[in-house]
């Protein structure tokens, strides 16, 4: 009885930390082409994002915008389908972009649970991008024009940070409720087989 009381504890808790792990499944930005707070020197023809996990197929579910100063959109990606592991958005500018600070603003969904998430970058032509924005938690609306205007910081060198924006969700996942359930499941068996075997 004994054992077997062990052994559904240990299933619980292999499957507590399974669950854990999908449900903090949300893609994340890697990189992009142009880097984020990158300073170029002309316009690039194409932006290309890579995110951390699979992202779906859908235009309608993982894509980005790029928009100017004026919050005029120059540009769109989707799914790049020439890379097989399905985590790289593409798309081309506007032929024409002038000098500017562009932000690309981007919308991922993980098509295993369905998670949501969201975030933008800045980059400039021949113009400083300024500080960085984080990206909001998924589930959130699209932000506003408002909400993606530029900060008025500026770096000091035109070379890309050595770090990304923040990206992905903030909020704690379904799975550590279930984890923290089955530890005090497991704890608490482990307590009573102690208990019963003091009392033989």
């Amino acid at each position: 009885m004994n054992r077997r009381m062990s052994l559904a504890l240990v299933l619980a808790l292999v499957l507590s930390l399974a669950a854990f792990g999908i449900a903090s499944a949300h893609a994340k930005l890697v990189s992009s082409d142009p880097a984020a707070g990158a300073n170029l020197k002309a316009a690039p023809a194409k932006v290309t994002i890579v995110m951390s996990e699979e992202v779906s197929a859908k235009e309608t579910d993982s894509y980005f915008i790029v928009t100017n100063e004026q919050g005029k959109e120059v540009g769109r990606g989707k799914l790049d389908n020439t890379d097989v592991d399905h985590k790289t958005l593409s798309g081309t500018l506007t032929s024409g972009t002038g000098d500017g600070v562009y932000t690309v603003t981007w919308y991922a969904v993980t098509p295993d649970d369905n998670g949501k998430s969201n975030g933008s970058f800045t980059f400039g032509v021949n113009k400083a991008p300024g500080a960085q924005p984080t990206a909001a938690a998924h589930d959130e609306p699209a932000p506003t024009a408002a909400a993606t205007a530029q900060p008025t910081a500026a770096h000091s060198h035109d070379e890309a940070p050595t770090t990304l924006p923040k990206t992905g969700s903030s909020d704690i996942p379904v799975g550590g409720a279930f984890l923290l359930l089955a530890t005090l499941l497991l704890a608490g068996g482990l307590a009573l087989r102690r208990r019963q075997g003091n009392t033989r």
